[in-house]
């Protein structure tokens, strides 16, 4: 083997062994129930919207044909995934383009520490609302020091991570649904300008204002306060069914 050669293979292993691929899909089937708004899968489990339920794209994507038929999708979660490298998604649920939302099953690689944890009445609120602070700055922990190491227990854990490059930031949701561990990444991205986003991609799923802007902070912050209803409202689900 001459030596071009072998350093052609060598860089083709050592990329093959970087490349993060998308999770498996669950055998579950979903879909939105007209009376609440959530989505339920034909096993029973059921997660929440918040007040973005009644949103008027309402699709799931569930399966991998599904993505298949959108050539960068993939590659836009896995990155929005890749986010949080202490997470290893386990499977996933299913994605949400109009919202934003990919929900998983997932286990810890290593313990992450909260910026913020959410529960259904006394939480840091206060300082969720400035969360959007930390996409252009510093990034600050609000919760006690003790007792967060191996997940949510009673209340739902959040982190957030903004990719300056891609002005891209992923907001990390981990919800105590009894012996199943549950994510939700809230992926969030501004509208490319090359390329043919609009044959690649679901379409709604890109902002149309950039998120590298601090002009646009005011709407970022919006947004990440009614994100907050999405984890109160899985946590009202798990308190109805215990």
């Amino acid at each position: 083997m001459n030596k071009t050669l072998f350093i052609c293979c060598l860089a083709l292993s050592l990329a093959s062994c970087t490349i993060q691929r998308l999770p498996p899909f669950s055998s579950m089937s979903w879909h939105i129930d007209s009376y609440s708004g959530n989505a339920k899968s034909d096993t029973g489990l059921e997660f929440g919207f918040g007040c973005e339920w009644m949103i008027t794209d309402t699709a799931l994507i569930q399966t991998s044909e599904q993505i298949a038929s959108f050539p960068k999708l993939a590659e836009y979660l896995t990155q929005g995934i890749r986010q949080f490298p202490e997470i290893v998604v386990d499977s996933i649920y299913f994605y949400n383009p109009a919202r934003g939302l990919l929900f998983v099953s997932y286990h810890q690689k290593k313990p992450l520490k909260p910026n913020t944890e959410i529960t259904l009445y006394n939480d840091s609120m206060a300082v969720y609302s400035k969360e959007f602070t930390r996409i252009f700055g510093w990034m600050n922990t609000y919760i006690e020091d003790d007792g967060w190491e191996n997940g949510p227990v009673e209340s739902v854990y959040s982190n957030m991570h903004y990719n300056k490059g891609d002005k891209q930031f992923v907001l990390l949701q981990r919800i105590p649904y009894k012996d199943k561990n549950i994510a939700v990444f809230h992926i969030c991205s501004t509208k490319p300008k090359k390329g043919k986003w609009w044959e690649e991609y679901p379409q709604g799923i890109f902002w149309r204002v950039d998120l590298g802007n601090a002009d646009n902070i005011e709407h970022i912050a919006s947004y990440l306060n009614s994100a907050r209803t999405v984890a109160v409202s899985n946590l009202q689900i798990i308190q109805s069914k215990e």
